[in-house]
């Protein structure tokens, strides 16, 4: 539990858990993405936040790797600059604002998200939004994605 609200624990149905958010994603966020943004928020520590800039950089050689002719590589790698960037800042996040990053960026680590990511033209744009709207409300707009075309 984190000091706003709860935080989907590993294992637990996300139906099951109530993540009180501060800023309104029913808004921001289609269906899809809300239940799975909602339960890859887990609270997290700064340290394990800045872990992740290696996850983000191992995932993103993934996609190049497989990336297939309707694979959005230019926006794969958007996402990537920006969450790479963003987890630089790990230690300036309180509590709040790290478990709403990890969840943003596990969400891009996920290929089965809202838009399969090596699929679908439109794979990462879902992964943008997502970020995005993290971004917007820990007042770190200057590294939104902005997409191409």
């Amino acid at each position: 539990m984190t000091s706003g609200g709860n935080v989907h624990q590993p294992g637990v149905d996300d139906t099951d858990v109530d993540l009180e958010l501060d800023f309104d994603i029913e808004d921001l966020l289609h269906p899809d993405e809300q239940r799975r943004f909602r339960r890859l928020c887990i609270d997290t520590s700064a340290e394990e936040l800045a872990q992740m800039i290696d996850v983000v950089g191992i995932h993103l050689d993934h996609v190049r790797a497989n990336a297939g002719p309707s694979t959005d590589l230019e926006t794969a790698e958007l996402v990537a600059d920006a969450a790479t960037r963003l987890l630089a800042f790990s230690n300036d996040f309180d509590r709040r604002e790290r478990t709403l990053v990890r969840g943003a960026v596990e969400y891009f680590i996920l290929n089965d998200d809202a838009s399969d990511d090596l699929e679908d033209v439109l794979g990462f744009d879902d992964d943008a939004r997502v970020l995005n709207s993290v971004l917007d409300r820990i007042g770190r707009a200057e590294l939104k994605v902005r997409l191409p075309g």
